[in-house]
């Protein structure tokens, strides 16, 4: 997903010509202040592990507003309370694609950040496990992979198409929260109804493990609260990634992950033309 790179190089603009500051708008941190935040990526910056190709070529002190949904970055960057908001390089391009008006500022590249499920750690590991075991053997045999070209990196700008579910007679079901705060990974129709590839990697698992799934949309902030309070069993998209040579997981206590499914190097400012 590197087709904005070309436009890079040929667009002139930057996050805020006028300040050696500027704001950010990023999804909620989960174990971290929007302080705390910023002094990792200086850190990052300083030593060189976190990189940003600036337009104007600029190094800009940035500050970070946490936001608990997509919508409302979106929001705040239209509203002009941040000067950019940052986005995994398949979110950015898809919101390029689907709205009028916004533009890539900067990219900032790092180590890996990686997603995955979060389960509550207080409930029998037995789930996580074999959810471990079904995206191991989806790696495996091809089906991650598939499932990732057919829904991300050759999706097209429209609307993703419904994911069917299997129903079993005789079996558990399972509570799992999707976000939709990340097109077209954790994906959420105009209808309300989860579409797209994390739903269709869960289609796909909990079909090898005859479960029956009971979807719960909710935003990005209420992720540890959907487990805490039982409103799901599973969430999608808690992030991990190294940060001064430690594992830096969007979790916070309570929660445990599973294996990682989709990882990105790059991410994207976006701001408005």
């Amino acid at each position: 997903m590197k087709k904005f790179l070309l436009m890079l190089m040929l667009v002139v603009m930057c996050v805020s010509a006028a300040s050696a500051e500027v704001k950010i708008g990023v999804l909620t941190k989960l174990n971290l202040t929007p302080e705390d935040f910023a002094k990792i990526v200086k850190a990052e910056r300083e030593s060189g592990k976190v990189k940003i190709f600036s337009l104007d070529g600029k190094q800009d002190d940035m500050t970070f507003v946490f936001y608990e949904s997509l919508n409302a970055m979106q929001m705040a960057l239209n509203a002009g309370e941040v000067n950019a908001i940052a986005l995994p390089e398949d979110v950015a391009e898809y919101l390029l694609n689907v709205t009028e008006g916004y533009t890539i500022s900067a990219i900032i590249r790092d180590e890996p950040v990686f997603l995955s499920l979060g389960f509550r750690k207080s409930d029998d590991p037995e789930l996580r496990d074999k959810f471990n075991d079904a995206l191991l053997s989806m790696k495996a045999d091809g089906t991650l992979a598939i499932m990732l070209s057919k829904f991300v990196t050759e999706a097209g700008i429209g609307e993703p198409e419904p994911i069917k579910f299997y129903k079993y007679s005789n079996t558990d079901t399972v509570k799992v929260a999707i976000t939709g705060d990340m097109p077209p990974i954790d994906y959420v129709g105009a209808d309300g109804k989860p579409a797209g590839f994390n739903t269709a990697i869960l289609a796909e698992i909990c079909r090898r493990l005859h479960l029956n799934v009971e979807l719960v949309q909710i935003d990005s902030g209420a992720r540890a609260a959907s487990l805490a309070s039982g409103r799901s069993d599973i969430v999608f998209w808690f992030q991990s990634r190294k940060a001064q040579g430690k594992i830096l997981a969007d979790v916070p206590d309570g929660v445990v992950l599973s294996e990682s499914y989709y990882n990105w190097d790059d991410t994207y400012l976006i701001t408005k033309k």
